[in-house]
């Protein structure tokens, strides 16, 4: 069985992936900004008696990434399997988003995925196995208004 990292798991795609991995077995680190408010998936962990720990992951941040993942390493080994499924989404006219809002969601929906690479590339390089997953928006091929940022 794998030890498998989720980023953003809280809710909807990695909430639902997180579940689908410790139902058949696999080790879950379920990566959340913040633990408190992923109280459903606590929920549902303590009730199945799921391999699903809730870790404080904030994608944004270098040092909670690095954090995370050393904790992680520490208490589980090494990750398996990563999947990238933290995002945002900023709603509003482009014209009238700001450009904070577009280096926010440069900052989540990119950067945090590279971050949680870096973060697990070295272990996987150096066993020589390993999987990545990233999952993105429809928004990234297909425009939709008021999706601009």
């Amino acid at each position: 069985m794998a030890n498998i990292l989720i980023a953003g798991a809280g809710k909807g795609i990695g909430l639902a992936t997180a579940l689908a991995f410790a139902r058949t077995g696999h080790t879950v680190a379920a990566g959340v900004r913040n633990p408190d408010a992923a109280t459903e998936l606590a929920e549902i962990t303590s009730r199945e008696r799921l391999k699903i720990s809730v870790e404080t992951l904030d994608v944004d941040d270098d040092l909670s990434v690095n954090r995370a993942i050393k904790r992680l390493t520490a208490s589980i080994g090494d990750i398996d399997v990563l999947v990238n499924n933290a995002g945002i989404e900023r709603v509003g006219a482009t014209e009238d988003l700001s450009m904070d809002d577009f280096k926010a969601s440069m900052e989540t929906n990119y950067l945090g995925a590279v971050r949680c690479i870096k973060a697990v590339l070295p272990s996987m390089r150096g066993k020589r196995s390993g999987c990545i997953v990233n999952v993105t928006s429809i928004t990234g091929r297909l425009a939709n208004s008021p999706f601009g940022a």
